[in-house]
C-alpha cells in the first residue's frame, strides 16, 4: 500500500495558514464553493481536512484527483481563491505538501475507506460550520458532538457496553494528560449534571433537531464503506475509531481540541455508564 504522495501524484496537499477566528470563515465561504466546482466537474473523487497549529494555526486539506492528468486543472480552480485570500492577509502562507498516510494508525487495508470516512465527515462538518451561528446556545456544539459520536459508534454496530468501554479508555487517558484533581473533577460532575436532560433529549428524539439530517445524511453515506472497513479491518476496531472520533473533533472545533475531547469524553462515558446500569 503506497504511503507517501507527493506533488504530481493524484493526492493534492495544501496547507493554509490562517488565524483560528478566521479559519471556519475561509473554510465554510471560500473553500466550499470551490470545492463544490472541483466535485461538480469530475476534477476530484474526494477531499477532507484536518485543523494543525504546529508552525502557526493552519488548515490541512487534501484532495484525491480524478486523475493525474487533472492535477494542472485542479491547482487553476483552486488559485484564485488562494490568491485572493492572501492579498487580503486572510491567510499568510499556502504550501504544498507531501501527504504521508498513517497506515499504522488507520490500517494498511482500510485506509481507503478511512479517507472516505474523513471525506464524509468534513462535508458533515463544513455543514455544521454553516449552521452553527443558529444554535440557541454555546451548549449545542456540545450536543452535536455527543450525537455524532454516538451516530458513528452506531453505524459499527457497537452496543451500549462497546461504546462504555471505548469511552472509558478515553476518558482515562485524557484525565491522566489533564492530571484531574478534586476541583476539575466536581467541575465536569456539575457540568455532566446540568447537561444530562439536554443529552437525554437529544440522543432520544435526535430527529427533531436542528443538526440531525446532516448527522443521518453522514451516516447513510458511510453505510458502504463501514462494512467493507468491518470485512477487512486488521487493526484493532476500538482503535480505529478512537482515531476517527479524535478526528471528528478536531475538525469541528476551532481551538482547545484537547479541553474538548476531555469533556465529551467524560460526558458520553457517564451517558453511556447510566445506560448499562439501566439494562
Amino acid at each position: 500500500m503506497q504511503r507517501d504522495f507527493c506533488i504530481g501524484s493524484e493526492w493534492l496537499y495544501y496547507k493554509i495558514y490562517t488565524g483560528v477566528k478566521t479559519s471556519d470563515i475561509i473554510l465554510i465561504e471560500k473553500l466550499e464553493p470551490v470545492i463544490s466546482k472541483l466535485k461538480k466537474k469530475n476534477i476530484i473523487q474526494k477531499w477532507f481536512f484536518i485543523r494543525y497549529n504546529d508552525g502557526g494555526s493552519h488548515i490541512r486539506i487534501r484532495f484525491l484527483i480524478q486523475n493525474p492528468n487533472k492535477l494542472s486543472k485542479a491547482i487553476q480552480v483552486l488559485y484564485p481563491v488562494l490568491n485572493k485570500l492572501l492579498v487580503k492577509n486572510l491567510i499568510w502562507k499556502i504550501q504544498i505538501d507531501t501527504y504521508q498516510r498513517e497506515l499504522e494508525r488507520y490500517g494498511e487495508s482500510t485506509i481507503n475507506e478511512s479517507e472516505s470516512l474523513f471525506w464524509n465527515d468534513s462535508e458533515m462538518v463544513l455543514e455544521y460550520l454553516s449552521i452553527k451561528a443558529s444554535f440557541p446556545n454555546p451548549q449545542t456544539q456540545l450536543l452535536f458532538s455527543f450525537c455524532a459520536i454516538n451516530s458513528l459508534l452506531n453505524s459499527f454496530g457497537l452496543t451500549n457496553s462497546d461504546k462504555l468501554n471505548l469511552m472509558d479508555g478515553l476518558q482515562l487517558s485524557f484525565k491522566k494528560e489533564f492530571e484531574i484533581d478534586k476541583t476539575l473533577k466536581k467541575e465536569l460532575d456539575k457540568h455532566y449534571r446540568e447537561l444530562s436532560p439536554a443529552i437525554n433529549q437529544y440522543f432520544n428524539c435526535l430527529d427533531n433537531f436542528e443538526f440531525s439530517e446532516i448527522i443521518n445524511t453522514k451516516e447513510n453515506k458511510n453505510k458502504e464503506t463501514v462494512l467493507a472497513i468491518k470485512c477487512k479491518i486488521q487493526i484493532s476496531l476500538v482503535t480505529f475509531l478512537e482515531s476517527h472520533v479524535h478526528m471528528m473533533l478536531n475538525r469541528q472545533y476551532t481551538s482547545k481540541q484537547r479541553t474538548y475531547e476531555l469533556i465529551i469524553y467524560d460526558h458520553l462515558y457517564r451517558y453511556y455508564k447510566t445506560l448499562n446500569y439501566k439494562q
